[in-house]
């Protein structure tokens, strides 16, 4: 729109944000605001954090940090500093070993500490959302592995702040409750149908979850080298637990490694510990695990028995889950052991007049919120060039 494009902004969803959705644990409170889906700014965020100073929002920090956390629960008692020292040691073997060796493979090969690999292969397939054995091996040269106490903040306000200036800033260029069906581009136009109605454009840009936009009705359709390199990334299941309570604690954060689960407690834009435990599982078998498909009740308890500490008001936690959320279908995605050099570009090539954007296709910060919103800037250049 600053280059004077006219644009379009269709949302499927009542609300913007899409898998980043802030809200009021408990309404009319807004220091229990939470997260139910994209959670923390970290290291290397530049344009989340551009684009917020933008709209004068403010990234504050969580007192804690998302990299450092207490292990509990494992099968051999550890503390986070034999963990940090095991992952330095593994360092240098990873990075001599393929993409495609699997996480649990290398563990099996390399480790030396059984604790501490138990510890590593939760902690991986948590945040990537997905079992070590669909993982590489180079999960242990990223952030997971780092376990360095950096610095972590979230937006003052909750992150879908950055979303709803957005959609301000274009006003009534956004239209919500609009999911397309279909989109065919054809000589110089692109057609695209929303509730029956076609609507023309020069150009347009897909931002959705990968699963909908595989099965999203596109013509010419996506080549088969495209889909190929889709099916390789790595599809993260995942669900949030908040949970208030009666008393503000300090802050923290822990792993439970046997249910594979972590849960912290932070400070909001206002310097003060939120009276709230945040709770993240990911992978499938620890989602099975939690039975989170039958309600919140089994994981409140297991997060009960990991803090005694706290004063947990189970009664009026909160549950998100994103695999039976039709507009998601499952939690966000990431390079895996079957990723293949050149992946990348396949996956987010242009269709024609058709550009593919979304954090699936953002490469090494798949899965990020700074991912989805580098891919808006690299999909907009592509446009722009192309004009």
């Amino acid at each position: 729109m600053q280059l004077g494009y006219d644009v379009t902004v269709l949302e499927a969803r009542d609300r913007v944000g899409g898998r980043v959705w802030s809200q009021e644990l408990q309404p009319g409170r807004p220091d229990t605001v939470v997260e139910r889906g994209a959670e923390f700014v970290l290291e290397g965020y530049t344009v989340m954090r551009e684009i917020a100073q933008r709209f004068g929002l403010m990234a504050a920090p969580s007192g804690m940090s998302y990299y450092v956390r207490d292990p509990r629960n494992a099968s051999t008692p550890i503390t986070a500093e034999q963990v940090a020292a095991a992952a330095r040691d593994l360092r240098p073997a990873a990075e001599g070993v393929p993409r495609e060796t699997t996480l649990r493979a290398f563990l099996d090969e390399h480790g030396t500490n059984p604790a501490a690999d138990e510890v590593l292969a939760a902690r991986a397939a948590i945040s990537w959302a997905a079992s070590e054995d669909r993982l590489s091996a180079h999960v242990l040269l990223d952030s997971v592995a780092s376990l360095q106490p950096l610095p972590t903040a979230r937006m003052a306000g909750g992150n879908q702040g950055v979303a709803k200036a957005l959609a301000a800033h274009l006003g009534d260029r956004v239209r919500l409750r609009s999911p397309v069906s279909s989109v065919r581009s054809e000589g110089a136009a692109v057609d695209v149908t929303v509730d029956g109605d076609v609507l023309h454009a020069d150009r347009v840009v897909i931002a959705i979850p990968l699963p909908l936009l595989e099965r999203l009705a596109i013509e010419p359709g996506l080549p088969d080298a495209q889909r190929e390199a889709m099916a390789r990334l790595v599809r993260g299941h995942a669900a949030k637990l908040h949970v208030p309570l009666a008393e503000r604690p300090p802050t923290s954060a822990v792993i439970d490694v046997r249910h594979r689960f972590w849960t912290w407690t932070a400070t909001d834009g206002s310097g003060e510990v939120q009276p709230i435990a945040h709770c993240f599982s990911g992978s499938p078998g620890a989602l099975a695990g939690l039975m989170v498909t039958e309600g919140s009740s089994s994981w409140a308890e297991a997060l009960r028995a990991l803090r005694p500490d706290l004063d947990l008001m189970t009664d009026q936690a909160l549950l998100s889950t994103w695999d039976d959320d039709p507009w998601a279908t499952f939690a966000y995605s990431g390079p895996g052991a079957a990723t293949r050099p050149g992946d990348e570009e396949l996956i987010r090539a242009p269709l024609g007049r058709v550009h593919i954007a979304g954090e699936h296709t953002a490469g090494d910060w798949a899965g990020l919120m700074e991912g989805a919103l580098r891919s808006g800037i690299r999909a907009a250049d592509e446009v722009h060039a192309a004009v």
